[in-house]
C-alpha cells in the first residue's frame, strides 16, 4: 500500500495551529462541557463562542492548548473532540457539504487520490478513521430526538449507567484518561418518565 492509498498523519502539526477564525474547530454542547473540564484539569484555558446553529467555536489562537511542541502530538489524543477526529474531514452544517481540508500536509501530498473521490465508500476508504467521526457526528445533529450524548462526573460510574439505563439506551460509554471519573456518555431513545 502506498502513501496515498489511505490517510496517514505526518504529525505536521498544520491541523493544531488556526489563525483564520473559519478553519477553527466546531463542538456540539456536550464537548464544551467535557473539555472545559480536561482543560481546568490539566491547566490551560479555552474560549469558545456560541454558533446561531447551537454548535460552539473553539476559538484558538496560534496553536490549539493541548498541543504538546516536543512530542509533535495531541495531549488528549484519544480523547480528542468529534472534528479533531474528523481532520482533514471538514463538514459545513448550513450548506451540508463535506470537504478535505486544503491545510493537511497528507492531503496536499495525495492530491489526485483526494481529488478522484466520487462517492461516500471512497471516502471510507481513503479516510476510515476520520469517516466513522464524520458518521458519529451526523447521528448526533441529526439524530438529535433519539440520539443524546451527555458529559457526567461521577465516583459511582454503575449507579449512574443503572439510573440512565432505565430511562435510556446506553449506547457507548467513554471514560476519560486524563480526568479520573469523567465520562461521555451516548445514550439513545431517551423516555421522560
Amino acid at each position: 500500500m502506498g502513501l496515498c492509498s489511505r490517510f496517514t498523519c505526518m504529525r505536521c502539526s498544520d491541523c493544531c495551529y488556526f489563525s483564520d477564525l473559519r478553519d477553527m474547530p466546531v463542538l456540539l454542547p456536550h464537548e464544551v462541557y467535557y473539555y472545559k473540564i480536561l482543560a481546568e484539569h490539566l491547566g490551560v484555558k479555552l474560549e469558545f463562542t456560541r454558533l446561531e446553529s447551537g454548535l460552539y467555536r473553539w476559538v484558538i489562537r496560534g496553536y490549539c492548548s493541548f498541543y504538546d511542541h516536543s512530542t509533535k502530538s495531541c495531549r488528549i489524543h484519544s480523547e480528542k473532540p468529534i472534528a479533531c477526529r474528523m481532520f482533514p474531514l471538514l463538514l459545513d452544517v448550513s450548506g451540508n457539504k463535506l470537504m478535505v481540508s486544503s491545510q493537511c500536509s497528507w492531503v496536499k501530498k495525495c492530491s489526485q487520490g483526494v481529488m478522484s473521490i466520487s462517492s461516500s465508500e471512497d471516502v471510507a476508504s481513503l479516510f476510515p478513521g476520520e469517516y466513522e467521526a464524520l458518521c458519529e457526528l451526523l447521528t448526533i445533529l441529526y439524530g438529535v430526538e433519539s440520539i443524546m450524548a451527555v458529559a457526567v462526573k461521577s465516583n459511582n460510574i454503575e449507579v449512574t449507567l443503572s439510573v440512565l439505563g432505565e430511562k435510556c439506551s446506553v449506547i457507548r460509554v467513554l471514560e476519560s484518561n486524563i480526568v479520573k471519573d469523567l465520562y461521555l456518555l451516548l445514550l439513545a431513545d431517551c423516555t421522560s418518565d
